[in-house]
């Protein structure tokens, strides 16, 4: 179960209190579906942030965020998340083989190094694009 943080815990912040409360699962369960069938739970990347794997309810979008067998596993029905879950969990805490492969996806997922590379290729060249048309107007 992941809580829903607001406001503030003591000293701490909720994004120092969500990194925490995430940081010290072993998987993460996703049930948001989108209505629109377009929309994805930023919920999920924060989980990925953490090196939390996430097993999520299957919808037409979905598997943009979460790569199946990468970094995480969907399922359409309560009786395929229990067999994720038993399939992930078997041998805890010592042997889970599965659950540490998606661990070690999840964290490629978000890894610093990515967003750094994604931001120069993709978003950096559009948004100087943008500002120099900008500027020329």
């Amino acid at each position: 179960m992941i809580p829903l943080m607001k406001g503030s815990y003591g000293r701490r912040s909720v994004v120092e209190s969500n990194t925490c409360t995430l940081g010290s699962a072993d998987l993460g369960v996703c049930l948001h579906t989108s209505s629109s069938g377009l929309d994805l739970p930023m919920k999920v990347v924060d989980m990925f942030g953490c090196g939390l794997p996430v097993c999520a309810v299957s919808y037409s979008c979905i598997e943009e965020l979460v790569k199946v067998e990468k970094n995480g596993l969907l399922f359409s029905s309560s009786s395929e998340l229990a067999e994720e879950l038993l399939m992930l969990f078997r041998g805890f805490p010592a042997e889970c083989d599965a659950l540490n492969s998606l661990k070690n996806g999840a964290l490629e997922t978000c890894s610093s190094a990515r967003w750094a590379t994604e931001w120069e290729e993709h978003a950096k060249p559009l948004i100087s694009e943008v500002i120099s048309r900008n500027v020329n107007e």
